[in-house]
């Protein structure tokens, strides 16, 4: 998955590395993150050295950026006795992160660093740079913008009249309106999201009814998966989805690379411009 994006960071970091850079005096060792986002950006800036542990989602290939590598990394539920023992020196949690085990290991001295939920590229920038900071990585935390921001510069795709429409859509009709990462990626890619033309606001809910008259030139939703069947899932294979005309393409986007709000989320915006060319191309 994004070969290429994981390709270019690694020579970006890997100089980013060799030129040094302002670093924090005594960066932390032994880092440990309850998570998900917070994982994918320990992984990014620090590297396998530094990583105490990572929370379980880490290695959900379902959500998780990072899986396939770091299957060799330990992992946490989230409770306070199975971290307080990796004698962490910083602890990156979620702000509805493990609420109690976070109060406990604040109450013992740990450092913490709670993570927002980036809703915008310009977010995504300011979490990398504050994580960087934490973990004395800016060097790293340069290098991955520039990279993102160098994925985001390249050119969309030309067509005449309208912009055209996407919407991303999930199991049970859940999508994303404006102010959300979603929506964000959606227009970096040149589309008009169609749950914010609708009037969502966050996160929510489109019927089928709505999509079907929105007629989306881009349609983002995974097939149904077979091995959890269930009339939620059903919904992305309705027949009205598919009949000749109904939309335009339909796409899929690794659940990842929207999941969190990283430098790694740009993959999903050429992957997008990447349809739209094809389908102007036709």
């Amino acid at each position: 998955m994004a070969r290429g994006w994981v390709a270019f960071c690694g020579l970006v970091l890997a100089f980013a590395a060799l030129c040094g850079g302002a670093r924090a005096a005594t960066p932390p060792q032994r880092i440990v993150s309850l998570n998900l986002c917070g994982d994918q950006l320990a992984w990014m800036l620090a590297g396998r050295g530094r990583i105490a542990a990572l929370s379980h989602l880490a290695r959900s290939a379902e959500l998780s950026y990072v899986a396939p590598q770091v299957a060799d990394v330990p992992i946490v539920q989230g409770a306070a006795e199975e971290i307080l023992p990796l004698a962490p020196d910083l602890v990156l949690a979620g702000r509805y992160t493990a609420k109690p085990t976070v109060a406990f290991l604040r109450a013992k001295g740990v450092p913490i660093l709670e993570l927002s939920i980036p809703q915008d590229f310009a977010g995504i920038r300011d979490q990398v740079r504050r994580v960087a900071r934490a973990l004395g990585a800016e060097p790293r935390g340069e290098a991955l913008i520039a990279a993102m921001d160098a994925a985001l510069a390249e050119p969309a795709p030309r067509r005449d009249g309208p912009r055209p429409v996407g919407v991303a859509w999930q199991a049970g009709g859940f999508t994303a309106g404006a102010g959300t990462l979603t929506d964000a990626v959606l227009n970096a890619a040149g589309l008009d999201n169609l749950a914010t033309r609708s009037g969502l606001r966050g996160h929510g809910y489109l019927t089928l009814e709505a999509v079907v008259a929105g007629r989306p030139d881009v349609l983002i939703a995974d097939a149904a998966l077979p091995t959890q069947p269930s009339l939620r899932q059903a919904l992305l294979q309705h027949p009205a989805l598919t009949r000749p005309g109904a939309l335009g393409r339909r796409v899929t986007v690794p659940a990842p690379l929207l999941a969190c709000g990283t430098p790694a989320t740009a993959e999903a915006v050429r992957l997008l411009r990447a349809a739209l060319a094809e389908g102007t191309a036709r």
